[in-house]
């Protein structure tokens, strides 16, 4: 299940033209260490381009969501190497491997004719069913948090984010856009990223992206859904 997520993730990124049109993202092969730790933690491991998924509870490498959460990490790391090395940027992390691991599998449901789960705002929730109530989330898109309620931790604080990432998705289909082209004016802007960047500089990278990619109107919709989240550039 692990390889085949891994697979999944990249054959998304390259239908949306990295590896083709567009620069490659972590377009190679990726290890996996599954059933990990004794521990229901998982994490990737730069320095070795590795993924370590633990078990505990449900083992991480039954959830395709930690799968793909955890290889939206060595997306990062393979567009900005070191990314993450402060709270912000840290967070940003932690966020897009959330979002990255509910479009991946929303794009695969399409592909496959699965249903969608209900809950599409609440990654990883068969992962977290050991230790959370109902709806079992590890985080949620929909909490309305903004800067001034960060927490000093990275998988919280990423929240602010990952809302305004999945209020874009929303809009670039309301805007007729579709989905996959927010997802490649994201992931291509991503490039743009410091190793410690903050939600601001973050924030107007993608609008600048999604500006050159995408117009104006969608330039506006970014700026105004991180503007919700109060973060401004």
């Amino acid at each position: 299940m692990g390889y085949f997520w891994v697979n999944q993730a990249q054959e998304y990124l390259q239908s949306l033209g990295f590896g083709w049109n567009l620069r490659p993202v972590n377009m190679h092969s990726q290890d996996l260490r599954i059933d990990q730790l004794g521990i229901d933690n998982s994490f990737q491991v730069a320095k070795q381009d590795f993924i370590r998924l633990g078990k505990g509870g449900v083992d991480d490498a039954e959830d395709a969501e930690v799968i793909v959460h955890e290889y939206g990490h060595a997306v990062h790391e393979s567009q900005v190497r070191g990314f993450g090395t402060n709270l912000d940027s840290g967070s940003i992390g932690e966020a897009f491997g959330d979002y990255f691991a509910v479009t991946v599998g929303l794009a695969a449901a399409t592909q496959y004719g699965w249903p969608v789960k209900a809950e599409e705002a609440c990654p990883m929730d068969w992962g977290s069913t050991s230790y959370t109530s109902a709806p079992h989330c590890i985080r949620r898109f929909d909490l309305d948090l903004t800067v001034e309620q960060r927490q000093g931790e990275v998988h919280f604080d990423g929240q602010i984010w990952s809302q305004a990432l999945w209020e874009i998705r929303k809009g670039y289909e309301v805007q007729g856009l579709g989905t996959k082209a927010w997802d490649t004016t994201l992931v291509d802007s991503q490039f743009d990223y410091a190793p410690d960047t903050s939600f601001s500089a973050a924030a107007k990278a993608t609008y600048t992206k999604a500006l050159a990619r995408d117009g104006l109107n969608a330039a506006n919709l970014v700026r105004a859904r991180f503007a919700a989240r109060h973060i401004t550039f």
